[in-house]
């Protein structure tokens, strides 16, 4: 979906992010007057006979293996699974699309519980433990169906926005940057 601005309760700046690059970058202009239109954030398809359906925020869920879930639910379940294994203060998911296109994978955004806790998930033995952990938590607690791809650690804690909400497109963009740097370094089966 997109708007026209100004309308009441839209934004025109935001608190440590980049309005224009958020809401304006890569979107089309009005066919009316010209005036760039501003990314919405919900999804609405359009059906037969002039009836539009809603699905809501499109950066909140996500579509793993033609599986739509909530990133809340799977959040949820890792939270819990990070708290019982003393591995993390908070989670947050992110769906990542592959190099080359491809259904999206799931990445898990942990803040470590401790300082220096960072440098030990660059040994690939602790990423993959960790891959392990909330794997069999998404498992149990949703579908066995659903994988996590990566495990990325954010220890200054998760990015937001003034009214606290999880700025996935910033943990997105990170996660695509660590990927784009690993295929620069790893085997292309690996990824």
């Amino acid at each position: 979906v997109a708007v026209r601005t100004p309308f009441i309760g839209s934004s025109t700046s935001l608190l440590n992010g980049d309005n224009r690059a958020t809401y304006y970058d890569g979107m089309p202009r009005s066919v009316v007057n010209g005036a760039p239109l501003r990314r919405h954030g919900d999804r609405f398809e359009r059906l037969r006979g002039g009836f539009y359906r809603a699905h809501g925020r499109t950066d909140d869920t996500f579509n793993l293996g033609g599986i739509k879930t909530s990133s809340v639910e799977i959040e949820r379940a890792c939270d819990r699974a990070a708290a019982a294994a003393n591995a993390g203060a908070e989670t947050a998911a992110v769906a990542v699309p592959p190099i080359g296109g491809g259904p999206d994978r799931l990445w898990i955004v942990l803040v470590p519980l401790f300082e220096g806790e960072e440098e030990k998930t660059k040994d690939a033995a602790r990423e993959e433990a960790l891959v392990k952990l909330f794997n069999d938590a998404i498992k149990r607690a949703l579908n066995p169906l659903f994988k996590v791809h990566r495990v990325l650690l954010e220890p200054g804690g998760l990015p937001r926005n003034a009214s606290n909400k999880i700025l996935r497109r910033t943990l997105r963009a990170k996660c695509a940057d660590v990927q784009a740097r690993d295929a620069k370094t790893t085997p292309r089966a690996k990824l």
